[in-house]
């Protein structure tokens, strides 16, 4: 439940206070704005943005995990399922997935689950609790599931200096505008480059400013496809090998990371209240949805870790109240401002100094640029 302070205006006239025989007292309601614009109370709809589970649960005093009713007794896991796909079909609140797991068993990681794998889904006593729980029957092989699908693009945030001492592509052997894979091209700048080495090629695209403070957070690149050095020279030459995306002169090679293990993240729900906002749709203009990538502007000094589930918030709208008993507004009808909603779940799997990165996972309405995340 919301807690609001209450503001009394006492104004006491001279005469028109002896005609009242009293002070005028007014209170104003939640959400109502001043002159200029603003709440009268700052944050007043900060539990919106969600709360870490200690305070949820305090505030409660129940769970906050919330089973699925349509989930299975028993599910055999399939070749393309991912740990999220599994903890969606168990839970309505999937991030709380490594809290149902049984510990009392063979596989004690909720996160190494295999294709054939079977589980079982019950409830068991604790403290004189019903709990859900899941076992495992472990007849699976092969790699475990990822966490989230597998997407084509890796963003990349760098700063300037970082883009100015990557190598870089200077030209095409065939000297195309648009380039394909098996194209050789020629690359300056490499530092001890090796014969075989391979290289992702990210083209610089626009700078990332934070959206509350205007602060410089880098510059995105985005992925293209990847190159193998053929030859060591003062100008090398390199073969493209995958093309994603627009190769151009100019875009820079930079080391290829392991992106599979961002694939393979723990779910995690954050112990701890987050407040931000999104700071860029990697590859979209206004508006994005599921399996789409944010770009946030909190990251490891603000301590997100890989792996966090985040809520998506969109900021209420600001309504004029037409029904309130009029109070002698001297400046018309009175503004309110409308709580936040919950449009989306995002599951962080890189993280930087002060920014990171998520795949928006449960979209229920479209995501769009400057909207708030907070707790799930």
């Amino acid at each position: 439940m919301l807690r609001f302070s209450t503001i009394r205006r006492i104004a006491c006239f001279g005469s028109v206070a002896v005609a009242l025989a009293a002070c005028t007292t007014v209170k104003q309601n939640p959400g109502h704005l001043s002159s200029n614009g603003h709440a009268g109370q700052q944050g007043q709809y900060d539990d919106h943005y969600g709360l870490p589970p200690t305070q949820r649960l305090a505030r409660s005093g129940r769970s906050e995990i919330e089973v699925n009713p349509l989930a299975p007794q028993t599910y055999t896991v399939k070749k393309g399922d991912t740990l999220w796909d599994i903890a969606q079909m168990y839970l309505n609140t999937p991030w709380h997935w490594p809290e149902i797991w049984d510990k009392n068993q063979q596989i004690k990681n909720p996160h190494l689950i295999r294709p054939g794998d079977v589980l079982h889904f019950g409830y068991v006593r604790v403290d004189n609790k019903l709990v859900p729980r899941i076992r495992v029957e472990p007849r699976g092989s092969g790699a475990t599931l990822t966490t989230i699908a597998p997407f084509l693009t890796w963003p990349r945030v760098l700063d300037e200096a970082a883009i100015r001492a990557a190598p870089y592509i200077l030209a095409s052997r065939d000297h195309q505008i648009l380039m394909t894979p098996g194209e050789t091209v020629y690359v300056r700048n490499l530092r001890n480059p090796r014969i075989g080495e391979r290289y992702a090629v990210y083209h610089p695209t626009h700078p990332l400013h934070d959206p509350e403070t205007g602060k410089l957070l880098g510059h995105q690149v985005t992925y293209g496809g990847y190159a193998r050095i053929d030859r060591v020279d003062n100008v090398a030459s390199a073969t493209l090998l995958e093309v994603e995306n627009i190769i151009r002169e100019g875009d820079r090679l930079l080391p290829k990371l392991n992106e599979e293990a961002s694939l393979r993240i723990p779910i995690q729900i954050p112990t701890h209240k987050i407040r931000g906002q999104i700071v860029d749709l990697y590859e979209a203009e206004n508006i994005s949805a599921n399996y789409m990538i944010l770009v946030l502007n909190r990251g490891k000094k603000a301590g997100i870790k890989p792996g966090y589930t985040l809520g998506v918030y969109k900021d209420g709208g600001i309504v004029t109240d037409k029904y309130q008993p009029y109070r002698g507004h001297a400046r018309g009808l009175p503004k309110v401002k409308l709580p936040p909603h919950k449009v989306a779940n995002a599951i962080v799997y890189n993280v930087m100094d002060n920014l990171s990165y998520a795949l928006i996972v449960d979209s229920k309405r479209e995501v769009s640029n400057g909207d708030k995340i907070g707790n799930p």
